[in-house]
């Protein structure tokens, strides 16, 4: 596998072991950075700021389809501003553009050419859809189940999604130490098919 999309697969799974909290599915706004990262609508930040959709993408009308990051200069500090567009797509599909911009900033990118996207890509699938935790997952799952609607249900990942890291689940894996930590961390927020005890 191309080194590049390994490194962006690790930077979200440093992402989530660095959380206080392992609900799932994971919330991208909910998470906490180790950098300055503001999320926000593209109509309330333009509101906001007194600013046109125009003037925010340069005439790049393109760049704002699904959603974009402002990098602002705070003194010696760099503040990211993600934003999204709230009219133009479902709140699954927001979810993932918010994970693939906070993937270009973990990834230090400046540029968006293609190989850079599909890092940010892999990053964002690797965030809300890890591929050890789905292993699991499925590893437990009914017989009967259709397993891209249970990822997709589970993770709150579009189907296209689920189906894709179904595809890619290898499920006897030789998991690295990393890998290993993040299912030991959040395989208590798997669903299990285990009738539960009701304590009185």
């Amino acid at each position: 596998m191309n080194p590049e999309i390994l490194r962006a697969k690790q930077l979200a799974r440093e992402l989530l072991l660095s959380q206080k909290s392992t609900r799932l599915p994971v919330s991208v706004e909910r998470l906490s950075f180790d950098r300055s990262v503001l999320i926000d609508s593209l109509e309330h930040y333009c509101v906001m700021t007194g600013s046109t959709v125009r003037q925010l993408c340069a005439g790049n009308m393109a760049a704002l389809k699904d959603g974009c990051t402002l990098v602002r200069q705070r003194g010696d500090r760099k503040v990211y501003v993600i934003l999204y567009n709230a009219r133009a797509n479902s709140v699954r599909r927001q979810s993932f553009t918010l994970a693939h911009e906070v993937g270009h900033i973990y990834l230090e990118h400046e540029d968006d050419d293609p190989e850079s996207e599909r890092q940010a890509d892999a990053f964002a699938a690797e965030l809300l859809l890890p591929q050890v935790l789905a292993a699991k997952f499925l590893g437990g799952l009914a017989v009967e189940a259709d397993p891209v609607a249970a990822l997709a249900q589970t993770f709150a990942v579009s189907q296209s999604m689920a189906r894709q890291r179904l595809l890619s689940s290898v499920m006897e894996a030789n998991y690295t130490a990393q890998e290993k930590e993040l299912l030991a961390r959040y395989e208590i927020a798997l669903p299990c098919r285990d009738e539960p005890t009701l304590i009185y």
